[in-house]
Parts: structure tokens; sequence; C-alpha cells
């Protein structure tokens, strides 16, 4: 993985550069010692900083008000029957987020 190679060209002098999302399991990150001399950090994060319990009973909410606009993100819909084609569709990189129907 080539993340580390460019995270201080991201992070300033006494800044933070933030990598998220998921690292496979194993994968090393290379980082030099010399990049943390000028106060700079690296910290991880999988979900943002993400308070589930709190934070998705508040969107939903938002959401059902009308005053989060979500469906313009959506790039189409499955079914629950539909799932195996929507995860054929996943692994060839056509669906950016699709929304599964559990109701029927």
């Amino acid at each position: 993985m080539n993340t580390g190679a460019s995270w201080t060209t991201l992070a300033t002098v006494s800044g933070t550069a933030t990598i998220f999302g998921m690292v496979p399991f194993g994968t090393k990150i290379e980082l030099h010692g010399f990049d943390f001399l000028r106060d700079r950090k690296i910290q991880g994060t999988s979900m943002g900083g993400n308070r589930f319990r709190v934070d998705m009973p508040r969107l939903l909410s938002l959401w059902r008000q009308g005053r989060l606009k979500l469906d313009h993100l959506l790039s189409g819909r499955l079914k629950l029957g539909e799932i195996n084609e929507g995860f054929a569709a996943l692994k060839s990189a056509a669906p950016v987020r699709q929304l599964i129907d559990f109701g029927g």
C-alpha cells in the first residue's frame, strides 16, 4: 500500500493526516521517521468517528423530515432477493451506492 508515501505532502507543519476506510488485514504501511520531526501527525479511522447509536437515529430523523437529501446519492435500488446481483455489480465497480429494500 502506497498511502504513507504522500501523506507528508498533505499534512502541513503541525498538521494531521487521516487515513480513512478499511485497510486490508495484514497490510503494512511504511513511514519515515524524519517526516514526524516537524510536528506532523497521522491517524486512522474506519467510519469517520461515527457514533452509530447516536448519529444514525438523528440522520434518519433528518432524512424523514426532508432536511437531509440523500436520494440523489443512490446509484440504484435492489430487492433483497437481488442481493447476489448487487454483490456482483460491486465487484465490477459499476455502482457507487445501492439501497437494499428489505421489505419485499
